[in-house]
């Protein structure tokens, strides 16, 4: 999950599309759901109103290219951890500590959008765990861990968030307690093997 503020930035613009998905984010996660208006998220994307409609034309069309953005998300990250030398666990604990990177943002608008969008945000969220769940159960092929793993992830996540731009420097949202709870982790498969 390299996305973060400090990965290396891309020389290729976004699409429009993308800035209009990133102006909604913004939104939602600075001012909260209601404040996303059509119109805000225009304003916030520099475009005008026709252009947003034009590539959504409601605010549902804003939250199914945002569950979609989260599937693409979640599908690069997946095959960035295939071409790394990081096990599940620990790739999934680490970029845990990424609160600012797309896919954390997507992530947690989403989660802020639950409660209004019901299952729609809802599904989306349930089937991109479960594609977390995958490769973590195959590398720990131990169910109550590999759930362990995701709850962990989340707890670091939710620190992260909390701790905000400090994200990495508390005990509860470091990349070091990440790695060594993907340790114990470990440990804890190899004492049940």
């Amino acid at each position: 999950m390299t996305q973060g503020k400090d990965a290396p930035q891309s020389t290729t613009r976004p699409s429009r599309r993308e800035q209009l998905l990133d102006a909604f984010c913004e939104l939602v996660l600075r001012e909260g759901d209601r404040a996303a208006t059509l119109d805000a998220v225009a304003h916030a994307a520099n475009v005008s109103k026709g252009g947003l409609l034009y590539h959504f034309p409601n605010r549902d069309a804003l939250v199914t290219g945002l569950c979609e953005r989260l599937h693409d998300l979640v599908a690069a990250d997946l095959e960035e951890l295939n071409s790394s030398q990081m096990s599940a666990t620990e790739w999934y604990l680490r970029t845990s500590v990424l609160f600012d990177s797309d896919l954390e943002r997507a992530h947690n608008t989403l989660i802020r959008l639950a409660p209004a969008y019901g299952e729609l945000v809802r599904k989306t969220l349930r089937e991109c765990r479960e594609r977390w769940y995958e490769p973590v159960f195959n590398e720990l092929q131990d169910e109550s861990l590999a759930t362990a793993v995701l709850l962990l992830g989340d707890g670091i996540a939710h620190s992260a968030e909390v701790d905000g731009e400090d994200a990495g420097k508390s005990r509860y949202s470091s990349e070091a307690t990440a790695v060594e709870l993907a340790k114990y982790i470990n440990g804890l498969r190899m004492l049940r093997g």
